[in-house]
């Protein structure tokens, strides 16, 4: 695959990733089919596809593109993944339950025995059959009995170098995977690099001493990014995201949130300190979902430190719920 095609495939994930963070599923929808046409070998942006549709509510056409996903890799983990959850979303649990026994025997056979557990514990949850049953109990046997992931068969694919780091359970994304992609097929030009989003990416720093005023940090904000200091204006706009949450004023906070996303869609700490509010809400399944967006999106952007601080907040405040995080690398 040539250099300059894989770029333009993985810009349209991006937008498409971007676009879906943002609630604009229709251009969401066109970028992963773009995506789909540069490389149609690869099954991620029909998967995504197929998400977006079912968010539509457009399921036919959904499960048509999952199904052309699972045509190209029958035993693509990212598409079955996102077919399970969304027959489960849509209460289909027998063929969730059957998506995500898929998954658990790929993964299984993968030596990948934790997430393969979870897989084979989800699918019984949702449709319990005495031989799924049997499948999630052998499986947690294995992972109780053993203090690391079971190595691989003589035969079977070697695991990827970011499957053999114990992380949060499944479901993951794995859009890392088109990141090792993209370095092998830049490979003879090793000085190419992805663009990162020209957005504010850096953390607020931490509060020392008494929290400063938020209505004196939004005006230096907007005096700021008046003057065209986008990163400083999004440096003070976290900082009350962080004051309003540390005072227990979730609504305010999220308030700042979207002003912030309203001059910075692309910034992936205004999104992290949502997903962060949704959890301090009990909303997990939509904070799930924009951390997962947000893996697939960092590991498209080269932003490292956006890309550790997602890795963190899922390893620190999901760690016990089922969440797709691609490993750090």
């Amino acid at each position: 695959m040539s250099g300059p095609l894989f770029e333009q495939y993985r810009e349209a994930l991006r937008r498409g990733h971007m676009s879906t963070l943002a609630g604009r599923l229709e251009d969401a929808l066109e970028a992963y089919r773009e995506a789909a046409r540069l490389v149609p070998e690869r099954t991620l942006a029909l998967a995504s596809q197929g998400t977006v549709l079912h968010k539509l509510d457009r399921w036919p056409e959904a499960a048509e593109v999952f199904d052309a996903a699972l045509r190209v890799a029958p035993d693509d983990e990212t598409t079955l993944r996102a077919r399970g959850t969304a027959r489960e979303e849509r209460g289909m649990r027998s063929g969730a339950a059957a998506d995500f026994e898929r998954v658990a025997f790929v993964l299984d056979v993968a030596g990948r025995a934790s997430e393969a557990a979870e897989a084979a514990r989800r699918a019984s949850e949702l449709d319990a059959t005495p031989a799924r049953t049997a499948l999630a109990e052998r499986l947690a046997r294995t992972v109780a009995g053993s203090p690391a992931e079971t190595p691989p068969s003589a035969g079977a694919e070697p695991a990827a170098e970011e499957d053999q780091i114990e992380l949060p359970p499944p479901p993951r994304i794995v859009a890392e995977t088109d990141a090792e992609a993209a370095r092998n097929a830049n490979a003879n030009n090793p000085a190419e690099s992805w663009p990162a989003l020209d957005m504010p990416s850096a953390p607020p720093p931490p509060i020392v001493g008494p929290p400063p005023d938020t209505e004196g940090l939004m005006a230096e904000a907007a005096a700021l990014y008046d003057a065209g200091d986008a990163a400083g204006a999004g440096e003070k706009m976290l900082t009350a995201v962080a004051v309003h949450r540390a005072a227990g004023r979730l609504d305010a906070a999220l308030d700042v949130c979207f002003q912030l996303l309203a001059i910075a869609p692309g910034d992936p700490h205004a999104h992290l300190a949502i997903a962060n509010l949704q959890l301090d809400r009990g909303w997990t399944p939509l904070a799930r979902e924009k951390i997962d967006l947000l893996v697939r999106l960092t590991s498209l952007t080269g932003d490292t430190q956006a890309e550790a601080d997602v890795h963190g907040l899922a390893a620190e405040r999901l760690r016990d719920e089922p969440v797709g995080v691609a490993s750090r690398r």
